[in-house]
Protein backbone atom coordinates (compact mmCIF):
# COMPACT_ATOMS: atom_id res chain seq x y z
CA UNK A 1 0.00 0.00 0.00
CA UNK A 2 2.80 2.43 1.04
CA UNK A 3 4.98 1.63 -2.47
CA UNK A 4 1.74 2.89 -4.40
CA UNK A 5 1.60 5.95 -2.72
CA UNK A 6 5.23 6.84 -2.92
CA UNK A 7 4.79 5.85 -6.79
CA UNK A 8 1.68 7.98 -7.14
CA UNK A 9 3.21 10.86 -5.38
CA UNK A 10 6.16 10.94 -7.62
CA UNK A 11 4.09 10.22 -10.36
CA UNK A 12 2.25 13.61 -9.23
CA UNK A 13 4.78 15.70 -8.69
CA UNK A 14 6.75 14.57 -12.11
CA UNK A 15 3.42 15.66 -13.61
CA UNK A 16 3.04 18.82 -11.83
CA UNK A 17 6.62 19.40 -12.68
CA UNK A 18 6.36 19.24 -16.28
CA UNK A 19 2.75 21.60 -16.48
CA UNK A 20 5.06 24.50 -14.45
CA UNK A 21 7.67 24.06 -16.96
CA UNK A 22 5.45 23.78 -20.14
CA UNK A 23 3.29 26.91 -18.39
CA UNK A 24 6.68 28.93 -17.92
CA UNK A 25 8.07 28.18 -20.93
CA UNK A 26 4.55 29.56 -23.16
CA UNK A 27 4.58 32.27 -20.72
CA UNK A 28 8.26 33.40 -22.12
CA UNK A 29 7.48 32.68 -26.06
CA UNK A 30 4.23 34.58 -25.93
CA UNK A 31 5.24 37.36 -22.68
CA UNK A 32 8.89 37.53 -24.36
CA UNK A 33 11.84 37.32 -22.03
CA UNK A 34 11.33 40.49 -19.96
CA UNK A 35 11.37 44.46 -20.22
CA UNK A 36 13.67 45.78 -23.17
CA UNK A 37 15.94 48.68 -23.47
CA UNK A 38 15.45 50.99 -25.88
CA UNK A 39 19.01 49.94 -27.35
CA UNK A 40 16.88 46.55 -28.24
CA UNK A 41 15.05 48.65 -30.70
CA UNK A 42 17.36 50.01 -32.76
CA UNK A 43 17.79 48.64 -36.32
CA UNK A 44 21.21 46.67 -36.54
CA UNK A 45 23.66 48.23 -38.77
CA UNK A 46 26.69 47.72 -40.85
CA UNK A 47 29.54 50.03 -41.73
CA UNK A 48 32.93 49.73 -43.58
CA UNK A 49 35.83 52.11 -42.77
CA UNK A 50 38.17 52.73 -45.23
CA UNK A 51 41.90 54.30 -44.55
CA UNK A 52 42.07 57.31 -46.48
CA UNK A 53 45.31 58.56 -45.67
CA UNK A 54 48.56 57.01 -45.88
CA UNK A 55 49.21 56.14 -42.53
CA UNK A 56 49.04 52.70 -41.29
CA UNK A 57 46.34 51.01 -39.30
CA UNK A 58 44.13 53.55 -38.45
CA UNK A 59 41.23 51.80 -40.27
CA UNK A 60 41.58 49.35 -38.15
CA UNK A 61 41.74 51.54 -34.88
CA UNK A 62 38.74 53.43 -35.53
CA UNK A 63 37.07 50.16 -36.37
CA UNK A 64 38.12 48.77 -33.03
CA UNK A 65 36.64 52.40 -31.33
CA UNK A 66 33.19 51.98 -33.27
CA UNK A 67 33.00 47.92 -32.34
CA UNK A 68 33.75 49.42 -28.69
CA UNK A 69 30.96 51.37 -29.15
CA UNK A 70 28.32 48.87 -30.32
CA UNK A 71 29.10 49.25 -34.01
CA UNK A 72 28.88 46.15 -36.22
CA UNK A 73 31.94 46.99 -38.73
CA UNK A 74 31.60 44.39 -41.22
CA UNK A 75 34.42 45.74 -43.80
CA UNK A 76 38.16 47.67 -43.12
CA UNK A 77 40.44 48.90 -46.23
CA UNK A 78 41.86 51.00 -47.97
CA UNK A 79 40.28 54.40 -49.90
CA UNK A 80 40.51 54.40 -53.47
CA UNK A 81 42.84 57.21 -52.92
CA UNK A 82 44.90 58.18 -49.56
CA UNK A 83 44.85 61.62 -49.81
CA UNK A 84 41.44 62.51 -48.46
CA UNK A 85 42.05 65.73 -45.87
CA UNK A 86 38.67 65.29 -44.52
CA UNK A 87 36.90 62.26 -43.00
CA UNK A 88 33.59 61.21 -44.99
CA UNK A 89 30.46 59.70 -43.89
CA UNK A 90 29.10 57.74 -47.41
CA UNK A 91 25.39 57.09 -46.47
CA UNK A 92 24.95 54.15 -48.95
CA UNK A 93 20.85 53.36 -47.38
CA UNK A 94 19.57 56.40 -47.35
CA UNK A 95 19.04 56.46 -43.64
CA UNK A 96 19.44 60.35 -42.35
CA UNK A 97 18.90 59.01 -38.61
CA UNK A 98 21.81 56.60 -38.88
CA UNK A 99 24.04 59.35 -40.46
CA UNK A 100 22.89 61.96 -38.08
CA UNK A 101 24.17 59.73 -35.22
CA UNK A 102 26.86 58.29 -36.41
CA UNK A 103 28.36 61.68 -38.07
CA UNK A 104 28.13 63.13 -33.56
CA UNK A 105 29.76 59.82 -33.08
CA UNK A 106 32.40 60.23 -35.21
CA UNK A 107 32.64 64.01 -34.81
CA UNK A 108 32.54 63.97 -39.11
CA UNK A 109 31.23 66.95 -40.66
CA UNK A 110 30.96 65.75 -44.33
CA UNK A 111 27.99 63.39 -44.91
CA UNK A 112 27.41 62.59 -48.33
CA UNK A 113 24.61 60.44 -49.70
CA UNK A 114 25.30 57.86 -52.55
CA UNK A 115 22.40 54.87 -52.30
CA UNK A 116 22.90 51.91 -54.18
CA UNK A 117 19.86 49.36 -54.72
CA UNK A 118 21.27 46.30 -52.76
CA UNK A 119 23.87 47.57 -50.25
CA UNK A 120 26.37 45.34 -48.72
CA UNK A 121 26.76 48.04 -45.60
CA UNK A 122 24.47 51.23 -44.51
CA UNK A 123 27.53 53.62 -44.11
CA UNK A 124 30.91 53.74 -45.61
CA UNK A 125 33.43 55.96 -43.42
CA UNK A 126 36.81 57.15 -45.07
CA UNK A 127 38.95 58.26 -42.71
CA UNK A 128 41.11 61.59 -43.52
CA UNK A 129 44.07 63.06 -42.12
CA UNK A 130 41.85 65.37 -39.95
CA UNK A 131 41.16 62.19 -37.94
CA UNK A 132 44.85 61.29 -37.89
CA UNK A 133 45.87 64.65 -36.33
CA UNK A 134 42.90 64.38 -33.75
CA UNK A 135 42.59 61.57 -31.37
CA UNK A 136 41.29 58.56 -33.24
CA UNK A 137 39.15 57.97 -30.03
CA UNK A 138 35.08 58.03 -30.97
CA UNK A 139 32.84 60.41 -29.02
CA UNK A 140 30.61 59.08 -26.56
Amino acid sequence: MIGKRTKRSRAAFVIAFLVCLVAFSLAVRWLGPGPSTGRDKETPFQVEVLNGTGEARIAAEVARELRRSGIDVLIVDNAERPDFRESVLVDRAGNAKLMKRLGRLLGCRIIVEQRKPAPVVDATYIVGYDRVRSSVRIRS
